[in-house]
This record gives structure tokens, C-alpha cells and sequence, in this order.
């Protein structure tokens, strides 16, 4: 019976951990499910918080220039081109004017190969011109033309930026040289030489808020491949420091698309990108780190310190978007596929418009404070003008007045000495006879109090003697009448 007990007792503890084990895996397949379930509605939430957030971020983008072989193309926020025009050559540099809302660039216009001995050129005289239009690329000026000696097998190139607040554009030529122009193209001036190699495919600078210049550009070739650099200049100095220098495969040489630079000045770093990397250090050339790795070429780069993002574009025509330490990378947009490739890209945000309307806001308010003082200078002179001959009448009658009056006062002058020589004089013998006579004053009042002294004494001498013969009569008197 206890056996049969036992039995039955195992049985229903089997049974009640089977019903258990099923109970839980029923649980924990519904648990998947609702994971799953939920991981996939969270995808979702996600997904749509992205695209959301690169609608949001897509909205700072005011304009985005992309230029080629055939000319520039501007996109709008959306990636789609709004408007394009073409270049003869390609616009190797270029950059926007918040102020005035311009866009700059430099374009290569001739080149004359030089010959000597009619031998064969090894060198040429080439001709490039700095032009400005309107952001929609209409109202297209031609501003400066600029010759340059080159070797023959030079690729012509060269960098610029602009310092809006001071209306200067900073310009390095395809020889090296850093100049500086007002935004009309002229008072040019010399600042520096850089130095690269004359086959660098591309010089690309950018000028901080301070007037610092950064720029890379190819350093030298080697049978190991390309050696870039990246170089330093503060403003107002002429000595200029290199950073450091990256290399580049030569094996990818020829697919290798130029390097820029660009400053995130609140953190105090520098972005490039080198081919497929983009990488970033300080702005005094430490602490230099690899921030992003691509599979494909990296064309540009450009930044939005406002938002803290990184711009890039890959594979000639998808623009591609971080946070500055190269992570949360999206993308941010696709243009329309070209057969040209991009070789330069240039990005306006809404805050560089906001710069410029603040900027113009300033502009106009230091040239209103300057309009005012010229009106104030142009009152003072107009009031002066105005005052001036009756300055010189009254002047000319003080100085009349000067001439009439000059004798009288010279002959008062003449008079009053010897008058006040006698007046003196006379004071002083006054003064000594009122002295004299003070003192014989006190002598005779001195005398006086002697003798008024001298009779009272005799006086009272005669009365003491009347007084004592009285005195010895009355004494004589009352003794004779006792008697």
C-alpha cells in the first residue's frame, strides 16, 4: 500500500512539473513574442525619430554647391538642383560671402605654353580669374584676373575663403602665395609663401573668426606614395608652422580626392579628410585621431559648428552627415546622379544666413555710428566756417582795442610809479610822526600818573599830620576838663 502511495505521489510531482516546464515554455515563447514585438515597433519609432531628425537637420541647410567639369550645380535642402551654370574649366576653389550673399570662385580662363629655342615648353603662362555671382548663380562678375609662371605639368590650383566682418578674402595662388583682397578683387597684398609641391591636385584652406589660416594641400611625391600636410598661419605674422603630414597609397593616387580642412573653433579642433578617412586633432597639431573610416572616397568636407556636424559626400552623390566625433552617421541626402564627378563641395547652413543678417545688422550699425560722426565732423567744420569771420572781426577789434589803449596804459603805468614811489613815502613819515607822537603821548600821561601820585602821597602826609594835632588838642581838651 505505502508503495502504491509512492507511486502515486511520484506521478502527480511528475506530472505537476511537466504542466510546469510547459507553463513556462508557453511564457517565455510568449515573452519572445512580445520582445519581438515590441523590438520591432521600437525599430520602427526609431526609424521614424531618423528620418525625422534628418528632415529637422535637412531644414538648417540652405544651400549646397557641387562643382564639376561642366560648372556648379546649387541644390536645395532637399538635394534637388535649383540651379546650375557652366564654367570653361572647373571651379577648383570657391566660397560664399554671408554678408553680401555672394559665392566666389576661381576658375583657370587661358594657358600659353612657354617655349625657348623652340624647344619644347616646360613651362606655361597661365591666366586664372576670380569671379562673383548671386547664391542662385546669376549676376555672374568677373573681378580679377591673375597670371601665373608655372611648369608646364603643373595642376593648376589654389584656395580661398573670406573673412566677412573685415571684407577680405584670403587667397593662396597656385605658386604658393597667401594674399589678401578686399571682396571687389583689389588692394592685394602679399602675406606669405606657402610651401608645396607645384602637382599638389588641390590646395584647400579655411580662415577662423581670429584671422588664423589652416590649409592642406601635397607636400611631396615619393616612390612610397603621396605625403600631404597640413599647415598653420596666424594672422598678422608671416611664420608659418606645419602641423603634421599623412600619406597617402600611391597605389591610390589617382582616385585620391583632395583633402580639406575645416575648424570647429569652441572645441578647438581640426577636421580633414584624407581619401577614405576622416580624422581630427587639435588645433596645435595634437592628439590626432581617426574618426570615421568609409568604403568609398570621401569628397569635401564641411562643417556646421552650430548643430555640431560633420558634411561629406560619397560616391559623387550622396551627402553624408555626423556628430563631430564621427559617430551617428546617416544619410543625409542623394543628388541626382551626374556622369561629371564632384571634385569641390561647398555647404550653407541657415545659421551662416543668420551670420550674414547679423553681420549686415552690424555692418549697417557701424556704418550708421561712422555716418554720424562724419555728420557731427561736417556740423563742427560747417559751424566753425560759419563762426570764423566773426572770430577774426573780434579778434582784429581786441586786437585794435590792444593797439588804442597801449599808450594811455603805458603813460597810467609811467605816472602811477613815481605817484606810488610818493605815496609811499609820505605813508612812511606819517607813520613815523603817528609813532612819535605815541610815544610822547604815553610819556606826558607817564609823567602825569608820577606827579598825580607824588601829590596824593603829599596830600595824605599833610592830612595825617592835621589829623594827629587835632587829635592831641582833643586829648589836651578833655584832660583839662577832668582837672
Amino acid at each position: 500500500m505505502a508503495n502504491l502511495e509512492s507511486l502515486s505521489s511520484a506521478a502527480i510531482l511528475k506530472s505537476a512539473t511537466a504542466y510546469g516546464i510547459l507553463q513556462m515554455k508557453k511564457a517565455a515563447a510568449l515573452s519572445e513574442q512580445k520582445i519581438s514585438e515590441a523590438d520591432t515597433v521600437s525599430a520602427a519609432a526609431i526609424l521614424r525619430a531618423k528620418v525625422q531628425a534628418t528632415k529637422l537637420f535637412n531644414k538648417s541647410i540652405d544651400s549646397i554647391f557641387l562643382a564639376d567639369d561642366r560648372g556648379i550645380r546649387i541644390c536645395d535642402a532637399l538635394g534637388k538642383e535649383q540651379d546650375q551654370f557652366q564654367t570653361p574649366t572647373f571651379a577648383y576653389c570657391m566660397t560664399v560671402d554671408p554678408l553680401n550673399n555672394k559665392l566666389y570662385f576661381i576658375i583657370e580662363t587661358t594657358a600659353q605654353p612657354i617655349s625657348v629655342n623652340g624647344g619644347e615648353p616646360v613651362r606655361k603662362l597661365v591666366e586664372v580669374t576670380l569671379f562673383a555671382t548671386s547664391l542662385r548663380g546669376t549676376d555672374i562678375e568677373e573681378l580679377k584676373k591673375m597670371q601665373y609662371n608655372v611648369p608646364v605639368d603643373v595642376t593648376i590650383t589654389g584656395s580661398l575663403d573670406i573673412h566677412p566682418a573685415e571684407g577680405k578674402i584670403i587667397w593662396i595662388s597656385p605658386t604658393g602665395t597667401i594674399q589678401s583682397m578686399n571682396v571687389r578683387g583689389n588692394e592685394l597684398h602679399e602675406l606669405a609663401k606657402a610651401n608645396f609641391s607645384p602637382k599638389t591636385p588641390a590646395v584647400h584652406a579655411t580662415l577662423t573668426s581670429t584671422g588664423a589660416l589652416f590649409w592642406t594641400a601635397m607636400e611631396k611625391q615619393t616612390a612610397a606614395g603621396n605625403n600631404y600636410g597640413i599647415w598653420k598661419l596666424e594672422k598678422d605674422s608671416t611664420e608659418i608652422r606645419k602641423l603634421i603630414s599623412y600619406p597617402l597609397p600611391l597605389a591610390d593616387a589617382h582616385s585620391v580626392f583632395p583633402s580639406r580642412v575645416q575648424v570647429d573653433e569652441t572645441a578647438g579642433k581640426l577636421y580633414w579628410n584624407s581619401y577614405r578617412k576622416i580624422e581630427a586633432m587639435t588645433l596645435e597639431g595634437t592628439d590626432r585621431e581617426v574618426i570615421y573610416t568609409s568604403d568609398s572616397a570621401i569628397t569635401g568636407l564641411e562643417i556646421d559648428p552650430h548643430l555640431k556636424r560633420l558634411y561629406w559626400l560619397e560616391q559623387n552623390h550622396i551627402l553624408v552627415r555626423s556628430t563631430l566625433d564621427g559617430k551617428n552617421i546617416e544619410q543625409a541626402m542623394r543628388f541626382e546622379e551626374s556622369e561629371f564627378t564632384v571634385k569641390s563641395l561647398y555647404l550653407r547652413t541657415k545659421a551662416d544666413e543668420a551670420a550674414g543678417i547679423l553681420l549686415a545688422a552690424q555692418r549697417a550699425r557701424q556704418l550708421a555710428a561712422q555716418k554720424a560722426a562724419e555728420d557731427i565732423s561736417t556740423a563742427n567744420k560747417a559751424a566753425y566756417a560759419y563762426l570764423l569771420p566773426a572770430q577774426e572781426t573780434y579778434q582784429a577789434a581786441e586786437s585794435a582795442f590792444k593797439a588804442r589803449i597801449a599808450p594811455a596804459l603805458k603813460e597810467a603805468e609811467d605816472k602811477l610809479g613815481p605817484a606810488k614811489a610818493q605815496y609811499m613815502e609820505q605813508k612812511s613819515q606819517a607813520d613815523t610822526q603817528l609813532a612819535n607822537a605815541a610815544s610822547e603821548r604815553d610819556k606826558i600821561l607817564l609823567q602825569a600818573r608820577d606827579e598825580h601820585k607824588s601829590k596824593v602821597a603829599e596830600a595824605q602826609t599833610d592830612a595825617d599830620k592835621k589829623i594827629e594835632a587835632a587829635t592831641e588838642k582833643l586829648d589836651e581838651a578833655r584832660r583839662n576838663k577832668k582837672n
